[in-house]
């Protein structure tokens, strides 16, 4: 099924046949006698602008097939009924507004516009929104984005936070002129009048309610005193309740700093935001019982837990104080001075313990030094120097001597070194009349290598030349 819109062109020209073009142009003269005559490209590119300009945005309903993704990122499918099919090609940049992953045999509505492709002359529909249609098709996006944001954690039960046990401030994102607002006040207000609510309105239902639900939680996100946040909306069918399974809805409610209790339709149905939520309540009333317990229950427990606490403090004053009585009637508080005498008993054994310990020291230290003074008057300086003097010249004399003897042994031994460094000294063979000759700083042990011309160096025993050959001479 195709709806269009009227195109401005109107249905255009029949050609002429080349024999109605000759016959025609026979009546104006000779200057019109050829016929015209398109080109494939041509003729392609003409249908291309009409159809362009006709069909530039149509709603097409059919069912998908072939549908292939390549890797580039645009997609191709064709969408086909009972009874034909048209190409369809979905490119890389439209695919992020897609709610859903298309898959062959979805029925969908397709909003997009007319094009030919050239290349092969054929037409075809570049897609720029897809829609499922019907419930399977609604399921089946829902399925896929919970099995997508499961996987990045937003499910997690150890990233959700848990609601405050008394909260005075309550943040509602919700539709100002629907019932559940009004469910949530009256629930609200009956269990503690003193809870106050922030309304920040929101579309709950058709195009842009998605967004304006993420950013009404996003506000409320900015006002500090606010301790938790109901998110819903009344029943309804699974189309009327989707802006709840948008995934912008969910990423806000798991950005969110303060809890967050989903209340979505009835206790049956079940939205993304359910699972991404901290808590989630059967239904928006439900929402309110969660979050705000009643004050006549709080003010009981308050006051039952207040004549607990002051009769366990009545009980604790009556043990203490039968204790105090106790105690005044004891002898030490009628003559107190007793309390000190065991004390004085102790304090006068310790002093006498402490006079015999250090008579007991002082007899040991004088025994000590006597015996240290004792055993220095017998031990000699004098007799220790001079054997350490006795001593001192043995060592000096060998110290002499080994000197004297490695002083020899390292002269004979240079003596030989330097013998035989002569012996095999270069220079030595130049004094007996002897010279080295070189080319390019190297050696020349005969005339391989050398040319008339060459310049070579001759090194004497003194001095040296600088040579240019003339002639080689053989071996002989």
């Amino acid at each position: 099924m195709i709806r269009k819109r009227q195109s401005l062109l109107g249905k255009p020209k029949k050609p002429l046949t080349p024999e109605e073009s000759v016959e025609t142009s026979s009546h104006l003269g000779t200057e019109n006698r050829q016929p015209q005559v398109y080109s494939v490209s041509g003729l392609t590119r003409d249908i291309r602008a009409i159809m362009e300009a006709a069909f530039d945005s149509v709603w097409v309903e059919g069912e998908i097939s072939n549908f292939r993704t390549v890797a580039s990122g645009h997609s191709y499918f064709v969408l086909k009924d009972d009874k034909a099919q048209v190409r369809c090609v979905l490119f890389k940049g439209h695919r992020a507004g897609i709610k859903f992953q298309p898959a062959d045999g979805d029925q969908v509505l397709m909003f997009g516009r007319i094009s030919v492709y050239e290349a092969r002359g054929e037409y075809q529909v570049i897609a720029e929104s897809l829609e499922p249609r019907g419930l399977g098709a609604l399921q089946k996006a829902f399925e896929q984005l919970k099995e997508k944001l499961d996987k990045e954690g937003l499910f997690s039960e150890e990233k959700k936070k848990p609601l405050p046990e008394f909260p005075w401030r309550v943040g509602v994102v919700t539709s100002s002129t629907g019932a559940a607002v009004r469910d949530i006040l009256n629930i609200i207000r009956r269990r503690n009048p003193k809870v106050s609510v922030l309304l920040c309105p929101a579309k709950v239902q058709g195009d842009g309610a998605a967004e304006e639900i993420a950013r009404s939680i996003e506000e409320l996100n900015q006002i500090k005193d606010i301790e938790v946040i109901i998110v819903g909306r009344g029943g309804g069918s699974l189309e009327d309740l989707w802006a709840f399974n948008e995934e912008v809805v969910a990423r806000a409610i798991f950005a969110s700093h303060i809890p967050v209790v989903s209340a979505v339709g009835h206790e049956i149905d079940f939205t993304i935001a359910d699972f991404v939520a901290d808590l989630r309540a059967p239904t928006p009333s439900a929402a309110a019982e969660l979050t705000v317990p009643l004050l006549q229950d709080t003010v009981r427990e308050i006051s039952s837990l207040n004549e607990a606490l002051v009769t366990t403090l009545k009980k604790k004053l009556e043990y203490y104080s039968d204790l105090l009585k106790r105690l005044m009637d004891r002898r030490f508080f009628h003559q107190p001075k007793e309390i000190f005498n065991p004390q004085i008993q102790r304090l006068d054994d310790f002093h006498a313990r402490l006079i015999r310990g250090l008579e007991q020291s002082l007899v040991s230290h004088q025994q000590r030094l006597q015996d240290k003074i004792h055993r220095l008057f017998q031990a000699s300086p004098g007799k220790y120097i001079q054997h350490m003097e006795e001593n001192r010249m043995m060592l000096e004399k060998r110290m002499l001597h080994i000197i004297h003897s490695q002083v020899r042994f390292n002269r004979e031994r240079f003596e030989g070194i330097l013998k035989n460094l002569n012996a095999i000294n270069p220079l030595a063979i130049l004094e007996r009349g002897y010279s080295i000759c070189s080319k390019d700083e190297k050696s020349l042990k005969n005339t391989e290598g050398i040319n008339p011309g060459d310049n070579i160096k001759i090194r004497l025993s003194s001095g040296g030349l600088d040579c240019t050959v003339k002639k080689i001479i053989a071996e002989s």
